[in-house]
C-alpha cells in the first residue's frame, strides 16, 4: 500500500495530561487552526472512542467546501487519541495524536498522520507532496500555538521528514 506519513514532535513545558486535557476543550480545534483555513465545526466530539466530528474545510481558500466526518478511536485520558476519517477528501486519513512524558519537567507532544489521496498510485505520487507541504505548515502553526500556551522544553524541533510507503 502506497501512503504517506508525516510526523510532527514538541517538547512542551506541561505534563502530558495538561496538554491532553487542552485538547479536550471546545475551543482546542478552533484555536489550532490557522485563520486563513477557516474550518467549520458543524458538530464538534468530545474526546471518547467512537465519538465524531463532522467539519467542513474550505479548498482555494474560499468558495469550495468539502464535508470532513472523523471518528476518535484508541482514546487513552491524558496519553494518545487518534482521529481516522470515515467521510471526505482522502482515501485513506489517520491522525493519531501523542502526549508522551520527555522529562520530569515536560510533554512531548507528537502528531503523527498517514494519508493516501483517492485516484491511485499515480495521483498519490503526484498529489502528496503538495499535501504534506500544507501538513508541514498548519503543524508548525499548531504547535507555535501550544509553545505559546505552555512554553517549549527544548528549543529544537525533532521533525522527521515525511516518509512515503
Amino acid at each position: 500500500m502506497y501512503t504517506t506519513k508525516y510526523i510532527h514532535q514538541t517538547h512542551l513545558n506541561a505534563s502530558p495530561e495538561k496538554v491532553y486535557g487542552w485538547h479536550d476543550e471546545p475551543f482546542a480545534l478552533q484555536r489550532l487552526t490557522p485563520e486563513e483555513d477557516a474550518i467549520d465545526v458543524v458538530r464538534a466530539a468530545k474526546l471518547g472512542d467512537g465519538n465524531q466530528a463532522h467539519l467542513r474545510i474550505p479548498l482555494l481558500g474560499c468558495c469550495l467546501y468539502v464535508d470532513w466526518t472523523a471518528e476518535l478511536e484508541n482514546v487513552k485520558p491524558g496519553r494518545e487519541f487518534s482521529d481516522r476519517q470515515i467521510d471526505g477528501p482522502f482515501k485513506i486519513w489517520k491522525h493519531r495524536h501523542l502526549f508522551l512524558k520527555s522529562d520530569s519537567r515536560g510533554c512531548l507532544m507528537r502528531d503523527e498522520i498517514e494519508f493516501m489521496m483517492p485516484g491511485g498510485k499515480l495521483v498519490h505520487s503526484a498529489f502528496s507532496p503538495f499535501v504534506v507541504s500544507k501538513l508541514r505548515q498548519v503543524f508548525t502553526y499548531r504547535h507555535q500555538i501550544l509553545i505559546n500556551e505552555f512554553g517549549e522544553v527544548h528549543p529544537e524541533l525533532f521533525n522527521e521528514s515525511s516518509k512515503s510507503h
